[in-house]
């Protein structure tokens, strides 16, 4: 007989989470998401006005263009925050693993 894969799952996640920290991960990956889906919210609700204005070089409208490149700069700056976030998790475990 197979044994259900669920709890096998759960104890394996729950082991993760209390060797390695997880909790403080979710935490950062749902403020980057956060993040991410107020910028386009954000933008959405004024696209056809930022549309009215042209970025110069590129000739391309300023709500299109901010919904391209702004996707890629939030992207970016949401994993260097959070893998700075998790070096500072790492280092903190480190200094008490040193003390114990």
């Amino acid at each position: 007989m197979r044994t259900p894969l669920l709890p096998d799952l759960a104890t394996t996640v729950l082991a993760l989470e209390r060797r390695y920290g997880v909790g403080g991960l979710r935490r950062g990956i749902l403020t980057m998401l956060a993040g991410w889906i107020g910028y386009f919210l954000l933008i959405n609700m004024f696209v056809r006005s930022l549309n009215k204005v042209m970025v110069p070089v590129l000739d391309l409208p300023l709500g299109f263009f901010l919904a391209m490149q702004g996707a890629v700069v939030i992207f970016v700056l949401a994993l260097y925050f959070l893998a700075k976030q998790r070096a500072a998790i790492a280092a903190i475990r480190v200094r008490r693993s040193r003390r114990a």
